[in-house]
């Protein structure tokens, strides 16, 4: 059983670990195309998935990403608003394998129709721009659309009601209620991020319906910015929102230099002694 602060650290730890696999991800499969022999290597064997993995990733990463949002907010709902409802009571005594059940088979199971598409390839060795069928693109682009879209409004209705029990109720929570208040601003801050690629798959969606290719491509130049600020936007939230984490990474900043400085003195001293 896990307490209300530890399901959120625990899917808060989550998101980082997806944030961390969609870099990686995006280095290894997209910029690792400017290095020649590895270009070499991905254009002669392009037809082992490796196209197809530079594409579908994208879709992979992102539905990981918006359940665990979604996860976030509707937790932060039930352990301010409805603390001792059925729901917020099973919340916190779900175990550690159905809170990573939940958070990494939800989104796997929503991604094997983008995964399960092999008809990728790369258009020349040059320019490695990953080519794929307008299907599956239009396809994509819209179910991307839709998931997202239901993220931002599922997210926004959680934190509507959140802020009118806030604003009712704010003199009355208790310490905890406030402590989860923190928390839940650093969630909105991230929900924020998921706006902006809310806006990217209109755009996508719309130029893919008016198979404007031109346009499409355009956009993927967009992505990694898009992809860049959701993934590092969960971490300074953390750092500068959370004042616990501050406090303590400064103590532990400040206390090692001073131990340093004071170990530094004691031998200084030592060796004056010894003369």
């Amino acid at each position: 059983m896990l307490g209300v602060i530890e399901y959120g650290y625990m899917i808060f730890s989550f998101q980082s670990i997806a944030d961390l696999l969609s870099m990686v991800m995006f280095i290894t499969l997209n910029l690792g195309r400017f290095i020649d022999f590895i270009r070499q290597f991905y254009f002669t064997y392009r037809e082992y998935y490796i196209a197809a993995a530079a594409y579908n990733h994208i879709y992979f990463t992102l539905y990981i990403r918006c359940t665990g949002i979604l996860l976030l907010s509707f937790q932060r709902y039930f352990a301010i608003v409805h603390t001792s409802s059925t729901v917020a009571k099973k919340i916190q005594n779900a175990s550690k394998l159905e809170i990573i059940i939940v958070y990494w088979v939800l989104p796997v199971l929503i991604s094997l129709v983008v995964l399960k598409d092999t008809n990728f390839y790369y258009g020349s060795m040059e320019k490695m721009e990953t080519i794929a069928d307008h299907s599956v693109i239009q396809r994509n682009t819209l179910m991307s659309l839709i998931v997202v879209d239901s993220t931002c409004l599922l997210c926004t209705v959680a934190y509507g009601g959140l802020l009118v029990f806030i604003r009712k109720n704010l003199k009355y929570l208790p310490t905890s209620s406030r402590r989860e208040i923190s928390l839940a601003v650093q969630i909105f801050v991230l929900l924020m991020s998921f706006f902006g690629i809310l806006v990217f798959y209109c755009f996508q969606n719309y130029f893919s319906q008016i198979h404007n290719t031109e346009r499409i491509f355009y956009m993927r130049h967009i992505y990694p910015l898009l992809n860049g600020i959701l993934s590092y936007i969960n971490p300074f939230c953390i750092l500068f929102l959370n004042r616990d984490l501050s406090k303590e990474i400064i103590r532990m900043v400040f206390c090692k230099k001073a131990k340093q400085i004071e170990s530094q003195h004691s031998v200084i001293g030592l060796t004056i002694n010894l003369q």
